[in-house]
């Protein structure tokens, strides 16, 4: 957690300011320390990881062994305020225990990979370069982190598991780009960041897992400058998706831990993204089954997901079949 980055982030609880004590540095790095708000109540950074999650999702242990670590009081850790969200504690529970195989599944998964280059890929090398500041909610283990350093970008990555952001952390580490993120454990609903201060931010297959996709936006939009870019990429709910749900249940690819209504319309986006005062255009990907991306090498699935992409989203009443649904907008207010 770098020194200025902390300028940036604010108290999940009162959404002011926060300053910071440091334990441990290295250079500009801030590795163990504290976040305090004004009324005293404060929050850890270990591990170069900002824990800014609202108080009713805490880890107790996490605070405890810190505290005894550090030789520090638990005094002034802060108290949950609210009963914890139950589909929140869900996602926290499942990528706490099932993190590895997530990767496994998902990071690695050659669907995913192809989706990547055709989709997200362009949009990051038209709208992200060199020390553009990018906020990523719902990083996960850091797939598309890696991809926003390597741009040059400085990216906020903000995700409610704390076990996907240690993964994440090192993953940056391990390609050498660990100080152009910073990482920082938050609610998408309550991001604890100031209000227009990045340049762009990404929500990739993210907004299916939150409590509350409409609030999160809300929240993006407030972190947005104005003109600042915004790229959301999702489950559609296609009038095939039952094809997928079917032959999903014949060769489950992946296996994850959604919220109660997962799919996503394109009226849905719309009133979210206007809400928001973002201009916007829609379009949709993925009209064939993903497990066909399981059978080709990767210029093949490449291939075959740009053509029927290009191909299927140019014929209407067909084009809206694709299973997945992607806003690319623009902040006007």
């Amino acid at each position: 957690m770098r020194t200025q980055t902390t300028q940036l982030l604010s108290s999940p609880v009162s959404d002011a300011g926060l300053k910071v004590e440091a334990f441990e540095t290295s250079g500009d790095d801030i590795i163990a320390g504290r976040l305090v708000d004004a009324d005293g109540a404060w929050y850890r950074i270990e591990d170069g990881i900002a824990d800014l999650a609202p108080p009713e999702y805490r880890n107790p242990d996490r605070y405890r062994a810190f505290c005894a670590k550090y030789g520090i009081a638990a005094d002034g850790v802060p108290a949950p305020l609210c009963e914890p969200d139950a589909n929140a504690l869900k996602q926290i529970e499942f990528f706490a225990n099932f993190s590895e195989r997530y990767e496994a599944e998902v990071v690695r998964s050659p669907f995913y990979d192809a989706l990547d280059r055709v989709t997200i890929d362009p949009w990051i090398a038209r709208n992200v370069g060199k020390e553009i500041s990018v906020l990523e909610v719902g990083c996960g283990s850091g797939r598309e982190t890696l991809k926003l350093a390597r741009s040059g970008a400085r990216v906020l990555a903000v995700d409610l598991s704390e076990d996907m952001l240690r993964m994440a952390r090192q993953r940056l580490s391990t390609h050498g780009h660990s100080g152009r993120v910073d990482f920082v454990v938050g609610s998408a609903e309550n991001l604890p960041v100031g209000g227009a201060l990045f340049d762009a931010a990404i929500l990739i297959g993210s907004l299916h897992h939150f409590s509350d996709p409409y609030a999160a936006m809300l929240r993006v939009s407030r972190a947005l400058r104005r003109h600042g870019r915004l790229y959301v990429l999702e489950p559609h709910a296609s009038p095939l998706r039952f094809l997928f749900d079917w032959a999903m249940k014949g060769w489950k690819l992946w296996h994850e831990q959604a919220n109660d209504d997962p799919l996503f319309e394109k009226s849905q986006l719309s009133r979210w993204l206007q809400a928001g005062g973002f201009k916007y255009s829609i379009r949709y990907s993925t009209f064939l089954p993903p497990h066909l991306w399981y059978l080709v090498n990767r210029p093949a699935g490449d291939l075959l997901l740009s053509v029927t992409d290009r191909v299927f989203g140019a014929v209407p009443g067909i084009r809206t079949f694709g299973g997945v649904i992607i806003a690319e907008a623009v902040k006007e207010s």
